[in-house]
């Protein structure tokens, strides 16, 4: 046998003393190990509220479901069961005391039990989570287990279908040459109407034995030992299938409820049919009375409606003509403004005065124009009558006029 089937047959006492390793299968063992103890039975629901089933990953690490804290109280509670279960009275610590004390005092428990475990340090433990709690863990629920005499058997590997090398590959052979058959068929057609095909066989007696696989030269004892010891590895394991105990035993609690539950129950519904039914029955006779009552009443109230009707109609038609007239008078408004602001700029440029001002200002002009050429014009008649004068003067003194003098009147004159 191979050391992997040595080693299955050890009792869990021993694999604890030795100081078993950790790896990611150990949260798996655990939690098989403790379904096999019933812990969702005998530990879960003895906690108000009650614990939940661990999954294989809860003490791997930091659960994302609960805080360090609550990781840590379930730790210690599942310890101080295992405890008991081994026989060791240990009371568990609570919720809120220190985790360093807890610690300390769980790796004492286990020191004085005689169980090995790894050099652990307390701080470790407090965390709640990770290789130290599983190698706790896994010492105690083995120590559990030898207490309550479960007996671990080596896996008989002479049930399990070894695998025939050498058939498979005959079968591979007889499956290629069938493709191979087929492959060579031959569509032979003598005209267009009809087609023969005909398989080109004897394809298998053609080959020879070269083409088989040479006898195997290893050892049958060695093969035999090296296939014990890789088969458990290849077998596939469905983790849908891990909770099937829980969920058996979560359906007959709740069976075994509905059944303890369901005459008490069937008994309050019929008597609640039955309050049901004679409530309606006196429901429908007092309408009936009040019907028969009210009557009077309640035709007047259908003439009252009638009547509030019409005038709802009245009121609807006399609202449509208010708004038409709102209409025209909006309009009759808008007329009314667009004519006084054609007032008010006309009377704005009747008030105007600044033409009258620039007229006043041009009159003002022309006179002064008017003035500087009556100046002009009485400069000129005295340079004229100065001309004059002098022409008549110079006719009296002589017949001769001066060339000079005529020039300078001429200028003058002009």
């Amino acid at each position: 046998m191979s050391e992997e089937a040595a080693a299955a047959k050890k009792p869990p006492t021993e694999a604890a003393a030795s100081g078993m390793g950790v790896d990611d299968s150990t949260m798996s063992d655990i939690v098989d190990k403790l379904r096999m103890l019933k812990y969702e039975t005998n530990f879960c629901r003895t906690f108000k509220p009650p614990f939940s089933p661990l999954n294989p990953y809860y003490f791997s690490g930091p659960s994302s479901m609960d805080n360090p804290n609550a990781q840590f109280y379930y730790f210690t509670s599942l310890c101080a069961w295992l405890m008991k279960l081994c026989g060791h009275q240990f009371d568990a610590p609570g919720q809120f005391d220190d985790p360093n004390a807890s610690s300390t005092t769980i790796l004492a428990e286990l020191r004085s039990m005689n169980i090995a475990i790894p050099n652990i340090a307390p701080t470790r433990l407090k965390q709640g989570s990770g290789e130290a709690v599983l190698a706790v863990l896994s010492a105690l629920v083995n120590a559990a287990l030898s207490s309550t005499d479960y007996d671990f058997e080596p896996v008989d590997y002479r049930q399990v279908d070894r695998y025939d090398e050498l058939a498979a590959v005959a079968d591979a052979e007889d499956e290629q040459a069938e493709d191979e058959i087929e492959d060579h068929v031959v569509i032979d057609s003598d005209d267009d109407d009809e087609v023969y095909i005909r398989a080109v066989s004897g394809h298998r007696s053609t080959k020879g034995d070269a083409d088989r696989p040479p006898t195997p030269r290893v050892d049958v004892e060695e093969w035999k030992i090296e296939v014990e010891r890789v088969a458990p590895l290849l077998h596939v394991r469905q983790s849908s299938l891990d909770d099937w105990r829980s969920r058996i035993e979560s359906a007959t609690v709740l069976l075994k409820a509905v059944e303890t539950m369901y005459p008490e129950v069937k008994q309050m519904l019929e008597r609640l049919a039955g309050d049901m039914d004679k409530s309606r029955d006196r429901i429908q006779k007092r309408e009936q009375t009040l019907a028969q009552q009210f009557s009077d009443q309640v035709e007047d109230y259908r003439v009252k409606l009638r009547e509030l009707n019409t005038s709802r109609d009245s009121a609807n038609v006399a609202q449509q003509t208010v708004q038409q007239m709102t209409v025209e008078l909006n309009q009759v408004s808008e007329l009314l403004d667009q004519t006084k602001r054609d007032i008010a700029e006309r009377q704005a440029k009747i008030s105007d005065t600044t033409p009258l001002i620039q007229v006043k200002e041009a009159v003002v002009k022309v006179q002064a124009e008017i003035k500087l050429m009556s100046l002009r014009i009485g400069i000129l008649q005295n340079g004229v009558l100065q001309h004059v004068m002098r022409q008549t003067k110079s006719r009296r003194e002589g017949p001769t006029v001066d060339g000079t003098e005529m020039y300078s009147g001429e200028i003058m004159f002009s």
